[in-house]
């Protein structure tokens, strides 16, 4: 058995460079179909995609990450519910918008993983190092991805469409209290790993299984 779980750590690691590349391709095709077909439907089906997707790739690690992405996600839309209110029609349960659910929970999870794959660049990696790592990627990919969604795809939250959006991109129209959520949400998901000591299967010294 150990000799079985050896092979397959080797394996892993053989084809690392493939899964980056395999990684970033699927979150890019990802975003491009939200643009293209029903934004709801797309991120749901994607977000229970990813499961499997991890096990073939002998990353079940990872969906101890992918699930807190979802309670994290969960938590936060129920609380805000009444601020999430679209120019489409997208599916509810419990009077809580599955869009933003699925949207913050996969994205969270998307961003975290093309970022552990770059986290051995980190010299004596500790936590304030793998925050701040985090941030230089989280947030301009959440103000490019916001900017592009309202922009390009015309997905528009009509519900906070009174305030103002930030500067320049014009995008994430939301009091100020919940713009600053939007830029924590990454920083809180990354401290919550780290307090859980969920580890990085991409890093040489963590076994895959």
């Amino acid at each position: 058995m150990k000799s079985v779980k050896k092979a397959a750590n080797l394996l892993f690691h053989k084809y690392k460079s493939q899964l980056i590349f395999a990684d970033i391709i699927i979150s890019i095709i990802i975003f491009i179909l939200i643009g293209i077909f029903k934004p709801d439907y797309v991120i749901i089906a994607a977000f229970f995609l990813i499961m499997p997707y991890l096990i073939l790739t002998q990353r079940k690690l990872l969906l101890k990450q992918l699930f807190l992405a979802f309670i994290l996600s969960l938590t936060w839309v129920f609380l805000a519910k009444s601020y999430y209110g679209y120019n489409q029609t997208f599916a509810t349960i419990l009077g809580i918008n599955l869009y933003p659910l699925f949207a913050w929970a996969t994205s969270l999870f998307l961003i975290y993983v093309l970022v552990s794959h770059y986290e051995h660049l980190i010299k004596k990696i500790n936590y304030i190092k793998q925050l701040l790592f985090f941030i230089i990627f989280y947030w301009p990919l959440l103000i490019a991805g916001e900017t592009i969604a309202y922009h390009l795809f015309n997905i528009h939250n009509v519900a906070t469409a009174v305030y103002s959006g930030l500067p320049i991109c014009n995008c994430i129209h939301a009091p100020i209290w919940m713009q600053t959520v939007y830029f924590l949400m990454g920083p809180i998901y990354l401290t919550l790993l780290y307090l859980l000591k969920l580890k990085n299967p991409h890093l040489k010294k963590s076994k895959t299984s």
